[in-house]
């Protein structure tokens, strides 16, 4: 199961209330909490979970030059996987992690 993906995301989840971009604060706040509700929910009952999907860009190496610029990126930076990994593995340590990507 896929925990964050940026074209599963609904729009709404970058912004604030004002309709504005929300700060990344809110963002990192938001991805906390949906990791730690969805994989938490399901500790012990899930072996594994693609914590992030599709972060490279298309041809790239899986340097942090080459991450795609999706909402994720843009609204948090590179730094987005690793809080999401260490998000998920808090909610359940022993689930086996993986970032799913192709190309």
């Amino acid at each position: 199961h896929t925990v964050v993906w940026h074209s599963q995301t609904g729009g709404w989840f970058f912004q604030g209330a004002d309709g504005q971009p929300a700060t990344r604060e809110v963002v990192m706040e938001r991805l906390h909490k949906h990791i730690t509700t969805v994989v938490g929910r399901y500790k012990g009952k899930v072996l594994g979970w693609d914590v992030v999907n599709e972060s490279i860009n298309d041809n790239g190496d899986g340097t942090t030059e080459n991450l795609r610029t999706s909402s994720w990126y843009r609204a948090i930076g590179p730094d987005v996987l690793t809080m999401a990994f260490k998000w998920a593995h808090e909610a359940d340590p022993d689930a086996l992690l993986s970032l799913n990507d192709y190309n």
